[in-house]
């Protein structure tokens, strides 16, 4: 079969590698095209998949317009040349090649509809399935909705995929629990708009608090980041705590089994999150103006001799009630897509 995966964010390449792997090795051809964002490509290169990049991030609305009918077309041209069985992704652009073309696609997100609306808007209706957690809330497109019990960051992160390597950690002279990782979110997607993060002044209180603690900085599209990107889930994996604006690290964070601790104004408006939250007490979210009760938070954590261990508890609840999300993909691939064609 040629199969088509549009990769528009650097989770995404983690999303979908080890099932692109899987694809290649039953012999299918796949076509992987990207959209220049942060290390996106720089992903892809590590993980010796071929890649075609389409566009790079633009600032304002009408200028992610213009780039969205650039991949529309480019996309297009590409089906008319290889004319792909199916389409994989978190795009819009193959939404649109499913309207213009009927080549069946599968929408990824984990987003709740409302925290996305105008890119529900733009693809829901066109996705031939849309594929959800099953924690997510929706209100319309119930027909197209496939549900997973999973998340993203399970494809790559379940204990079936991920083992953390110490010596990633000794390459960079850190010591295990010793140190702290600190994500800083660029906050610049459409759905990003008016939304705020960590900000100076809270960013030295909370330095001020882990003071004895290494801080690893990563920040979106700092290109001079102190970790390799294909290192940094082993850095997490061994740190005391992730302190993030970030929504993606934060989940990362928590299925690793990391207190992570999320500091943004979408607080509240991720059912995913909100889960990892309230259910299983794996991450902590708070606006940015709740200084005291973050730094309160901070402190008590670092402070806790039983973090380790109840964390790790929490972990293996969560496991227990999650899938690993790659072989879901594979299975949902040979069950439901490949008998179809």
């Amino acid at each position: 079969m040629k199969i088509l995966f549009d990769i528009g964010h650097p989770a995404h390449v983690h999303l979908f590698r080890n099932f692109i792997k899987f694809l290649e090795a039953e012999n299918n051809f796949v076509t992987v095209v990207t959209r220049n964002k942060d290390v996106t490509n720089i992903l892809l290169e590590h993980y010796n998949i071929n890649y075609t990049c389409l566009s790079s991030p633009r600032q304002n609305l009408f200028r992610m317009f213009l780039e969205l009918i650039e991949r529309d077309i480019k996309i297009f041209k590409l089906n008319r040349k290889l004319n792909f069985s199916f389409a994989f992704g978190t795009s819009v652009s193959i939404a649109h090649l499913t309207a213009i073309a009927n080549v069946p696609s599968f929408n990824f997100n984990e987003d709740d509809d409302s925290s996305i609306p105008l890119y529900s808007l733009l693809t829901y209706p066109f996705s031939t399935k849309v594929i959800n957690p099953t924690c997510i809330c929706y209100k319309i497109w119930g027909n197209k909705r496939v549900f997973v019990p999973s998340y993203h960051e399970l494809a790559y992160l379940h204990p079936n995929n991920f083992s953390p390597d110490h010596k990633v950690i000794e390459k960079y002279g850190l010591k295990e629990k010793k140190y702290i990782v600190a994500r800083f979110s660029a906050l610049q997607a459409h759905h990003d708009i008016g939304h705020k993060g960590i900000t100076n002044n809270l960013w030295r209180k909370i330095k001020d608090i882990c003071l004895g603690y290494e801080i690893v900085v990563s920040a979106e599209n700092d290109i001079s980041h102190q970790i390799d990107p294909w290192d940094l889930h082993h850095v997490l994996a061994f740190s005391k705590l992730l302190v993030s604006d970030s929504q993606t690290m934060t989940v990362e964070g928590a299925v690793l089994g990391i207190p992570s601790v999320r500091i943004n104004s979408f607080n509240d408006m991720s059912s995913v999150i909100n889960e990892l939250e309230s259910k299983y007490k794996l991450s902590f979210g708070y606006f940015p103006h709740e200084q005291t009760k973050i730094l309160n938070t901070i402190g008590k954590l670092l402070k806790n001799e039983n973090l380790e261990s109840t964390w790790a508890e929490r972990r293996v609840i969560m496991l227990e009630g999650k899938m690993d999300y790659n072989q879901w993909l594979i299975d949902f691939f040979e069950t439901e897509i490949k008998v179809s064609e």
